[in-house]
């Protein structure tokens, strides 16, 4: 099966190209790219890939400025489809099967990976079921749509709405699973948050679940979206008497992962990455919310290493400073939340009743360690005794001790952010996020 790339808007408009090869196709203003489009002066050189992979096709986003979105959706890779348009620059792109657009039926593809479904060999019970639209109302009938191999995915994963089929478990805790999966009516991934069976004998997990759902709702506009730079809520429903939250897929990795590839972290990366997570926490304090866990595991990281984009992630921890008894019988006196390397005074202090200083305090230690791999405090061990200790006393060691080459005014904005006293930290995350801008606007200029 071969996909034809039409342009039905923009400075292209009525050019197409067919994609019949097994080499990468690149869309892109870059006249070496496999479809040229040098009139459109709003995409990158290397705006996005088409890849051909086990007879279906992908649209993989190269880190291009200004995204690519497949009907509408700002994506990173998602399966093609008959019918789906992409958006890039100032152009939009219709996806055929080539064949299939000279008034003849559209071509019969799985609605889960985008692979052709051959046509039933005669006398097959099924014919006739794998072509119209899909139907919401049950299993068998979003399954005539998919492909033998989709099918079968459906006995390897736990049961979900017919209308996602689950692709592979991509992460796991004490609390639960996440599934990678694709939403079949949009032709969207996303990401299942699953609470494990055994978990729902802990009160305290599930309620964590069910604050993360009511805060990633309480984050939504009335219009139904979110920061960009926050994973975005999309439904929740119940399988069996167990929740399941359905969310924003991101393709990317945790800023752990996603730094060791280019270790050390060039300094206008990580401001970068700085200036997009504090935006974040902008919002969310502008919302009321206080994340109270914020670490480089909790961002997800997509891009290149030159143009990074950011998503802050698990808002299990996160609390309301605003309605003073929302999910108040949670957190108990004494208790602590958050990972120890990046917590802040006022967590060690009295956890229950942190407000948006910690979140700042956390993001300047987030940003440390990736600009150094290193904690801010001599000596620091997490899993040591006197952590505490140290974070409540000691002084940080300045940024440039491991980083020379970082200029001073970075060093400056970490230091205030971990100051041990709130009051004496950014006022804001959004003043925090402003002093980044500035710095990167210096050393870019």
């Amino acid at each position: 099966m071969d996909l034809l790339l039409r342009v039905t808007s923009g400075p292209h408009i009525g050019e197409e190209q067919r994609i019949d090869q097994r080499d990468d196709f690149v869309v892109g203003r870059s006249s070496r790219a496999s479809f040229p489009m040098v009139r459109d002066l709003l995409l990158s050189r290397d705006h996005f890939r088409i890849e051909k992979r086990n007879f279906a096709y992908h649209l993989i986003d190269l880190g291009s400025t200004n995204g690519t979105k497949v009907n509408g959706l700002r994506v990173e890779r998602v399966p093609l489809r008959e019918g789906d348009v992409i958006t890039a620059g100032q152009s939009s792109f219709e996806v055929l099967v080539f064949g299939s657009h000279a008034g003849g039926p559209p071509a019969a593809v799985c609605a889960g990976c985008g692979a052709r479904i051959l046509p039933p060999a005669p006398g097959d019970s099924q014919s006739g079921e794998k072509t119209g639209v899909l139907a919401p109302e049950g299993t068998a009938a979003v399954d005539a749509r998919l492909c033998d191999a989709c099918r079968a995915k459906r006995g390897q994963f736990p049961e979900t709405d017919p209308d996602y089929l689950i692709e592979e478990l991509i992460g796991e805790g004490g609390m639960g699973e996440v599934y990678r999966a694709v939403h079949l009516s949009a032709n969207r991934r996303v990401a299942i948050k699953m609470m494990r069976a055994s978990a729902t004998a802990d009160d305290k997990a599930f309620g964590y679940f069910q604050r993360e759902i009511r805060v990633l709702k309480d984050l939504l506009t009335p219009g139904g979206k979110g920061h960009p730079g926050i994973v975005e809520f999309y439904d929740l429903f119940e399988v069996d008497g167990h929740y399941q939250l359905i969310m924003e897929f991101v393709d990317g990795k945790n800023a752990l992962e996603w730094a060791r590839q280019f270790q050390p972290l060039p300094v206008p990366t990580v401001a970068q990455i700085g200036r997009q997570l504090l935006s974040a926490l902008a919002y969310a304090h502008g919302k009321g919310y206080v994340h109270r866990d914020v670490k480089p595991s909790n961002l997800l990281v997509m891009g290149p290493v030159h143009r990074p984009r950011v998503k802050l992630s698990d808002f299990g921890l996160a609390k309301s400073f605003v309605e003073g008894n929302l999910f108040s019988t949670m957190t108990r006196q004494g208790d602590v939340g958050g990972s120890t390397g990046f917590l802040s005074p006022d967590h060690i202090r009295e956890f229950r009743h942190v407000k948006e200083p910690a979140d700042i305090y956390s993001a300047g230690a987030t940003l440390y360690y990736l600009l150094t791999n290193e904690y801010p405090y001599y000596g620091f061990n997490p899993r040591q005794a006197n952590s505490y200790e140290l974070i409540l006393e000691s002084p940080p060691i300045p940024l440039r001790a491991f980083r020379p080459d970082a200029p001073e005014e970075l060093e400056r904005i970490l230091q205030k952010a971990l100051q041990k006293q709130p009051r004496a930290r950014w006022k804001s995350a959004q003043a925090m996020s402003d002093a980044l801008q500035e710095l990167l606007l210096i050393t870019q200029a």
